[in-house]
């Protein structure tokens, strides 16, 4: 094999090595993230946009270069324009011209002067600005989206590992009881109760595990990678749990956030296309030339050419468009005032949704103390349900109920975990990070 060849199929290789089906891709946040931010769609085709964007103002840019074109020309008058001549006083039609004219062209226009054109340029820039902003807020819209899948897969897998746990506990128990049944010290209903209340916690468990597959695909789905990819977390609950909030303690600024420049933004495009109609009435000024070489024969014989030139100047001045112009900067300053309550009506409601995150954080902060002392609480009911079943003052339907707080209040934990995480997500997003 070409060693060239060699070196870019072995490059290729390693490239797509990491998410290969057959190897496991370990990502933490941040790199799910990232990755999204480099391989979802929505962002490719956002920042496609943004190269669109660029190419047109290169495209209007161009309108106040110098335009040079050239053609050739070439004419065989198979039968020669007929004139008609007076010939002793009787009309002759007589046939004039050659059989062969080819004409050289090269013409030259330059749009000189002209209001328009500028403002066309200027709000070509400010488009430009407009598809940043549009690919900022997906970004954002995305990572958004991936933390808290991130956050759903960690939820679901810890709490198939929680409901692992309660099912071997109550196996233990229900082998001890199966053995006090033996010798009498015990009914058979105590065992069917702990069997049915086993089966049912299998079912969940079944239920949780396809959850988890599911989770994960979405995961996936949000990052932009392939579904089928296998992936590992390498970040955990409890250091997700721990970062610190530094928005909260902070003063909101609606000019922050993204969608309040991006109406900046508009609002800049819409004066600048009032400004258009309103420099429409004003004079433009193009200059052009053209020089031109002209064959004729009736062969095909290119040795004599004759040549020709001229240049100009020419002015357009508007005079009357029908108040078309009038109905337009109508239009312009409707559409400028629309985007001006829109903005006002932003920053309103920014400052509501600021509020409402505050207060749902503060919540779920509250929310999980709460949460994790009843956790302890049911612990602890638990481990003295446990002690007296095997002091024999206890029953197995005390431990199942024990059991069954347990498993609910570790999950109205973890909910308050997932909750205060998505709270976080929302508080950073209001403040505009």
């Amino acid at each position: 094999m070409n060693p060239i060849l060699k070196l870019l199929t072995l490059s290729i290789t390693l490239s797509i090595a990491p998410l290969s089906k057959g190897q496991v891709t370990k990502l933490s946040l941040k790199e799910a993230v990232d990755f999204a931010m480099q391989n979802h769609p929505d962002i490719k085709n956002k920042i496609l946009g943004e190269k669109y964007a660029d190419a047109q103002v290169m495209e209007t840019r161009s309108i106040g270069i110098p335009q040079i074109n050239g053609n050739v020309q070439l004419i065989n008058n198979t039968q020669k324009q007929v004139f008609v001549f007076p010939v002793n006083g009787t009309p002759t039609p007589i046939r004039v011209g050659n059989s062969f004219v080819t004409t050289a062209t090269v013409q030259a226009s330059w749009l000189a002067l002209d209001a328009g054109y500028f403002l066309g340029l200027k709000a070509a820039e400010a488009f430009t600005d407009l598809a940043k902003l549009q690919t900022n807020i997906n970004e954002r819209d995305v990572a958004v989206n991936v933390t808290k899948a991130y956050y759903l897969v960690l939820i679901t897998k810890e709490n198939i590992s929680l409901l692992e746990q309660n099912i071997k506990t109550l196996e233990s128990v229900l082998f001890q009881t199966e053995g006090y049944f033996k010798n009498g010290f015990a009914e058979k209903i105590d065992v069917d109760r702990l069997k049915l209340t086993i089966s049912n916690l299998n079912v969940q468990f079944d239920g949780l595990k396809d959850q988890s597959v599911i989770t994960e695909k979405l995961l996936k789905l949000n990052m932009g990678m392939e579904v089928d990819t296998p992936i590992e977390l390498t970040d955990n609950l409890e250091t997700l749990f721990k970062t610190s909030i530094e928005e909260k303690n902070k003063s909101f600024d609606p000019k922050q956030r993204i969608e309040y420049q991006l109406l900046q933004s508009q609002l800049t495009l819409n004066n600048i296309d009032k400004k258009r109609f309103e420099v429409s009435k004003y004079p433009n000024l193009a200059l052009f030339a053209n020089y031109q070489q002209n064959n004729f024969a009736d062969k095909m014989d290119y040795n004599k050419w004759y040549a020709n030139s001229f240049w100009g100047i020419k002015i357009g001045v508007p005079l009357f468009s029908g108040f078309n112009n009038k109905a337009q900067l109508i239009k312009r300053n409707v559409s400028i005032e629309q985007t001006i309550v829109s903005i006002k009506s932003f920053e309103n409601a920014s400052k509501m949704e600021v509020s409402a995150a505050l207060a749902k954080y503060d919540r779920s902060i509250k929310t999980i103390e709460i949460q994790k002392q009843n956790l302890a609480l049911a612990n602890e009911i638990l481990k003295i349900s446990s002690a007296k079943l095997k002091e024999g003052v206890g029953s197995n339907l005390e431990i199942t109920n024990a059991q069954q707080e347990v498993k609910t209040s570790q999950t109205n934990y973890l909910n308050s975990i997932y909750d205060l995480l998505n709270a976080q997500i929302e508080l950073k997003r209001a403040y505009g990070k």
